[in-house]
């Protein structure tokens, strides 16, 4: 998930226009959050299926991780992993907070 915050559309294949440069448009500040949370998220889907067996899950990485990034807010993120966990659609859930100030 790293590449895909520095990545143009045209590097990619996909038309570009001045406004729409970038393959993901991530604010600045969010993108080791955002690659942080894509990361534990792509974890916790190589687990059980059920829903419930997730949100146990990523309570479970959320409690135990250390996060030694300065640049990663290390409650937001747990707030976002959990609110993936707890979605239908947590990559949706990611993608949506990859924007939003001050979560």
């Amino acid at each position: 998930m790293h590449k895909f915050h520095n990545c143009k559309r045209r590097s990619a294949g996909l038309p570009q226009t001045r406004p729409n440069e970038w393959l993901l448009d991530i604010a600045f500040r969010k993108r080791e959050t955002f690659a942080y949370a894509c990361e534990f998220y792509s974890l916790i889907l190589q687990h059980p299926a059920e829903a419930f067996l997730r949100r146990h899950l990523a309570a479970g990485l959320v409690s135990s991780w250390a996060v030694s990034d300065d640049r990663v807010d290390a409650q937001e993120l747990a707030d976002i992993v959990l609110e993936a966990a707890a979605s239908r659609a947590g990559w949706k859930v990611i993608l949506r907070r990859r924007r939003q100030p001050g979560l």
